[in-house]
């Protein structure tokens, strides 16, 4: 089976568009959720997860400053 996106620029055609969907006997539709993408990963974690590892890059090409991991723990510790 293969999973297509589908989104509806207009809110006013949406009814319609489900509808018209759901008469094609070999499309199975299910109503998505806009912050879920198809795989399980929410849009929010899936920005935070580009940005660290866009940070990751920069801190190993030197570009960004950050703490040792032994001082970031001690510091959780203390806290």
């Amino acid at each position: 089976m293969e999973t297509l996106i589908v989104k509806i620029k207009k809110q006013n055609k949406a009814a319609f568009t489900k509808e018209l969907l759901k008469s094609f006997d070999f499309l199975e539709v299910t109503a998505g959720n806009n912050k879920q993408q198809p795989n399980g990963i929410s849009v929010k974690r899936k920005s935070a997860l580009k940005k660290g590892f866009k940070e990751l890059q920069l801190a190993e090409a030197g570009k960004l400053k950050v703490k040792p991991a032994s001082r970031l723990l001690k510091e959780l510790k203390n806290a």
